[in-house]
């Protein structure tokens, strides 16, 4: 059979940066291929080359669709490529979708880029092929008004549209929880077989790569580096923590309300110094508003006891310096950084409020202490800004801010999400060493049973609002009572 797709010997230069480096890839007809590889391996530059998207970037190399050198056609002719003939599904359906406009409307403009029938019963026909049921609703709502599993259809729907014989999806499931993803997983299989598609898969997940693709690339330092299909190991149960002394914290009846809409519904759990909670569950289960309860960020009822004292009940001076016992690391890093300001002045932050009588020169000493205890050189890096670090160095930073306050409970929301595997895996265990030295109590909020495995002592699984299940890990991974924490475990292990 011949090549659908072949790319020889590709290189992608952006200025003085060699992103890409001699790469050479293939796919046929109808097949699953999978790229991977860490985060700054170039497979995404390699996917988005296909199609020439980056505009400043130089290339060079050849890159066939069937007999046509796709290197050698102008803006004009790429153009009845996109879309027609090869289409291409983002990470982020939230950020490929306009706002302003309704998902119909969305998909109709497709139609219509592309001389097809622009006809709602077309777009109808398109929300059924990728199995979304309420069309009418769906066709005139707009993006914020949707789950992000409808939103990630919507954008398949908009992919196919045309009818391209090459679909390109660019960490298509990464921003999903583990239940979602595996929907749009196995709706890709479906539609690769009914439609007859080839399908290049780019993602860091392996486990992904073992349940779906034909055929792999591995990718490092804009290299392929292998076409092995990548052996996963299951993580193993962690040894369960018995902790230190009495609990710690102490969360009783905890309930958060949005006027009628109950997100929290009497949670309960408790934790002593050196055990790790994993809080889990799909999307709008209530995990992220139960930790916002847990800071005092959100309106809620109950008690949360830090060291027998109230937390949602302490005023002034005390509640001040309760606030310092526990801190919290946001999903994406990037995000939660200051753009404007420095690592020193980042880091320095909670020292300037909580210690505003220190002085520079112990501020500075305590910066470079907590950057190093995470695994960053000072010298390098106390004066770039947040755009100039990788995801890793961000993660590392967010967790040095909470941690130059030298807090008692850590909550860390989604903070792995984000990162590839290799960056997850070093940046868990630098997690380990850190509570090992200072006791911490975690508390993990995932929606990934399988990241739980290897890090929880306790979980607790929460699906809307309302806890399923609440116990030791290995109890119930191993004899899991509620048949939605079944279904978690199925995906994610």
């Amino acid at each position: 059979m011949h090549n659908l797709l072949e790319i020889k010997n590709l290189f992608v230069s952006f200025k003085n940066f060699q992103a890409v480096k001699g790469v050479s890839i293939a796919l046929k007809p109808a097949e699953f291929v999978a790229l991977i590889g860490n985060s700054g391996s170039g497979k995404s530059t390699v996917a988005q080359s296909i199609l020439k998207l980056h505009r400043n970037a130089t290339y060079k190399g050849d890159i066939y669709l069937k007999k046509t050198n796709l290197m050698k056609l102008d803006e004009k002719q790429l153009q009845q490529v996109r879309g027609r003939k090869i289409s291409m599904i983002f990470q982020e359906p939230m950020t490929s979708l306009n706002p302003l406009h309704t998902a119909g409307a969305q998909i109709m403009e497709v139609l219509k880029l592309h001389h097809m029938k622009a006809l709602k019963e077309e777009v109808f026909r398109l929300l059924k092929l990728v199995e979304l049921t309420d069309c009418e609703r769906i066709y005139n709502s707009y993006p914020h008004m949707l789950s992000g599993g409808q939103r990630q259809r919507v954008m398949i729907a908009m992919a196919l549209a045309a009818k391209p014989f090459l679909l390109i999806a660019d960490e298509a499931t990464t921003a999903l929880d583990v239940t979602v993803q595996a929907e749009i997983l196995s709706l890709l299989k479906r539609l690769q077989r009914k439609l007859k598609l080839a399908i290049l898969f780019i993602t860091h997940d392996q486990s992904i790569v073992r349940k779906m693709a034909d055929r792999v690339y591995v990718m490092k330092s804009g290299l392929v580096v292998s076409t092995k299909m990548p052996f996963v190991n299951k993580p193993r149960l962690k040894p369960f923590e018995e902790g230190e002394g009495r609990p710690l914290l102490e969360v009783k009846n905890l309930n958060v309300s949005y006027g009628a809409f109950k997100a929290v519904q009497n949670v309960s759990f408790s934790l002593k110094k050196g055990q790790t909670l994993g809080i889990v569950g799909e999307s709008g289960a209530g995990k992220s508003s139960l930790v916002q309860a847990l800071m005092r960020l959100v309106p809620s009822t109950g008690e949360v006891l830090i060291d027998k004292d109230n937390f949602l009940t302490l005023e002034g001076k005390n509640l001040f310096k309760k606030r310092a016992d526990i801190q919290m690391v946001m999903q994406d890093p990037a995000g939660s950084l200051n753009p404007r300001l420095t690592v020193f002045d980042i880091v320095q932050e909670g020292l300037k409020i909580h210690q505003p009588r220190l002085k520079s020169k112990e501020r500075l000493a305590l910066v470079e202490e907590v950057l190093l205890s995470v695994g960053l050189n000072p010298s390098l890096l106390l004066s770039r800004y947040p755009h100039e670090l990788s995801g890793g160095q961000k993660a590392r930073v967010a967790l040095a801010r909470v941690l130059i306050l030298k807090p008692k409970i850590l909550i860390l929301d989604e903070v792995m999400a984000s990162l590839d595997k290799h960056t997850q895996g070093k940046l868990k265990y630098l997690l380990f060493k850190l509570q090992e030295k200072y006791h911490f109590i975690y508390l993990f909020i995932t929606h990934d049973m399988g990241f739980l495995q290897s890090v929880s002592d306790y979980v607790l699984v929460m699906k809307s609002g309302v806890v399923e299940e609440y116990g030791k890990l290995n109890e119930v991974l191993l004899n899991p009572q509620s048949s939605y924490t079944k279904t978690l475990i199925k995906a994610s292990l």
